[in-house]
C-alpha cells in the first residue's frame, strides 16, 4: 500500500512539475518579434492613380521589375504629415518614388514622395 501511493505522489508531482515548463518559454518568443517590424522602411516606385490631399491618402499601381509588362494591383496608403507638400504637387499618371513606413500594426504609410526623373506620364 506505501509502495502505492508513493508512486502516486511521485507521478502527480512530475506532472504538475512538467505542465510548468511551457508556461515559461512561451513570454520569450514572443518579444522579439514586434521591435523589427516598427522600424522596417522600404522604397517603391509607383504610378499615381489617385490622391486625396483632405483625407491624405494616395492611390498608386507598384512597378513590377524592368523587364516586366504588367503591374501590381492598386494601393491606397496613407500619407505622413511631412509628405502631404508633395501629395499636393504629384498628378494622376506620374510616376513616383516613394518611401514606406511600417508601423508597429503592420500598416504601411507613405513619408516621402519624389517625383522620378525618368518618367513619363502614363494614361
Amino acid at each position: 500500500m506505501r509502495k502505492v501511493i508513493l508512486a502516486v505522489v511521485l507521478t502527480s508531482g512530475a506532472g504538475w512539475a512538467l505542465a510548468q515548463d511551457p508556461q515559461a518559454q512561451t513570454p520569450t518568443q514572443a518579444q522579439p518579434q514586434p521591435a523589427p517590424a516598427a522600424k522596417d522602411t522600404k522604397e517603391m516606385t509607383a504610378v499615381v492613380v489617385a490622391t486625396d490631399p483632405a483625407v491624405k491618402t494616395i492611390t498608386v499601381k507598384e512597378e513590377m521589375g524592368s523587364g516586366a509588362a504588367g503591374t501590381q494591383p492598386e494601393a491606397t496608403l496613407s500619407v505622413d504629415e511631412k509628405a502631404l507638400t508633395k501629395l499636393k504637387s504629384v498628378k494622376v499618371g506620374e510616376k513616383v518614388k516613394l518611401v514606406l513606413k511600417t508601423d508597429a500594426m503592420g500598416k504601411q504609410s507613405v513619408t516621402s514622395i519624389e517625383k522620378s526623373k525618368s518618367a513619363t506620364p502614363e494614361k
